[in-house]
């Protein structure tokens, strides 16, 4: 191993270090667009499966159910054994799950597919955080972790594109093409990135040895005064994903069957929608590193009002366009989250820490569930609504938490 060359993360060039990061955004974008075929395909897979909204809703469940645990056992794996090795088997799984669609003609087979995909989903942002954060400074988190969100929202906007289309008669296409995608760029990881033990983060004086530390990652999440902090960043989280899951889980169906728009108008406003997330993304992450993470909350509650105003202004395509264009702009301010969570802890739990970004599915799966049957019992305007309820709540939770950037 002596012979072996280590790189430092403060030795190696900017084009090094940026081409590092874009490979690990290539699985982000294929990851951001399998995820949001639930949402996205929902009133296509319905119709092509004969399910009603509660079961085309469960979809998420089953999915968040399979995040969950892959949040939980991924990045402890990718802590105590390779960050970079883990994260290409991640996005090798996410293809494989994702193709897996072919096999999907019933809604049994439906949720055990969703299910499989997710579990490898789950493991991507905890990976993904722990990496490129070894890679540059801190006082660049917040601007990297804007990128991420961009690229995140440009991964669904990609999909709003491309799924625009596609309809019940061939909806299974879409996930075909992000399964392909994602295998292709678990290989692109392999060659970019260097790997765990020849390499040292920023601000590390050493590779880092995972094997010393004999707790798990995931129990000393909950040791030395940590449990408080841990729980609230897990409810913040799944206020965050019933709120998500609660207005753009349904806004493809409520356009749709509430005011007959075609697939392809569908798209175009989901597409200025991502369009607006991915402009707020990197003003978001400026803010963050300027006035702090917890500033970011003010995104939530900008967010809480637009939905209001969505739901009850007159159905037009300009008309949503701009405020679904607003939405997105302001929704996004929890991309700082990524760096805000590792900070929160010490730096051999940064994947681990980073998952807890999951955790808040154990909120949101019931949420899901609870959202469909409010949608089947009271309409969608009522189900969308409980989404500006829910960002109000997550913000307040934000507000309670500790700030961690450290101003001259």
């Amino acid at each position: 191993m002596s012979s072996l060359r280590v790189d430092r993360a403060e030795d190696l060039s900017n084009i090094r270090r940026w081409s590092m990061f874009a490979a690990i955004m290539l699985p982000y974008v294929f990851y951001a667009f399998v995820w949001n075929t639930e949402n996205f395909l929902r009133p296509y897979m319905a119709q092509s499966l004969g399910l009603s909204k509660p079961e085309v809703a469960s979809f998420y469940t089953f999915q968040g159910a399979g995040a969950l645990l892959g949040a939980l056992l991924i990045p402890q794996l990718a802590d105590r054994w390779s960050r970079r090795l883990v994260f290409a088997l991640v996005s090798v799984g996410i293809g494989v799950g994702s193709l897996g669609i072919v096999f999907v003609d019933s809604y049994q087979t439906a949720i055990i597919q969703r299910f499989v995909m997710g579990v490898f989903l789950g493991g991507v942002f905890g990976c993904a955080v722990s990496l490129y954060i070894g890679y540059f400074p801190p006082t660049m988190r917040g601007l990297l972790a804007g990128m991420v969100q961009l690229t995140y929202n440009g991964g669904d906007a990609l999909l709003s594109w491309i799924g625009r289309h596609y309809d019940a008669t061939n909806w299974q296409q879409v996930l075909v093409i992000g399964g392909v995608g994602a295998l292709t760029a678990s290989v692109i990881v392999l060659i970019i990135l260097p790997r765990d033990d020849r390499f040292i983060p920023w601000g590390e004086v050493s590779v880092l040895n995972p094997s010393q530390n004999q707790k798990l990652p995931l129990a000393q999440l909950f040791a030395e005064g940590r449990t408080s902090v841990t729980l609230r960043l897990a409810l913040m989280c799944g206020l965050n994903f019933f709120a998500f899951q609660s207005f753009n889980g349904w806004t493809t169906t409520l356009l749709r069957e509430h005011h007959q728009f075609s697939p392809d108008i569908i798209g175009k406003l989901m597409t200025v929608m991502h369009i607006g997330s991915m402009s707020g993304a990197l003003v978001w992450g400026l803010i963050g590193d300027r006035f702090g993470r917890r500033a970011n909350a003010a995104g939530f509650v900008i967010a809480s009002v637009l939905i209001l105003i969505y739901l009850n202004a007159e159905p037009s395509f300009v008309g949503y366009a701009l405020i679904g264009f607003a939405y997105g702009f302001c929704f996004v301010s929890m991309g700082v989250w990524g760096p805000y969570f590792a900070e929160l802890y010490p730096p051999h739990l940064r994947a681990t820490a980073a998952s807890i970004f999951n955790w808040g599915r154990i909120v949101s799966l019931v949420g899901s569930l609870l959202s469909g049957a409010i949608a089947d019992a009271f309409g969608l305007s009522i189900a969308m609504g409980m989404g500006s309820l829910m960002f109000f709540l997550a913000a307040l939770v934000w507000l309670s938490l500790p700030e961690t950037l450290k101003r001259n």
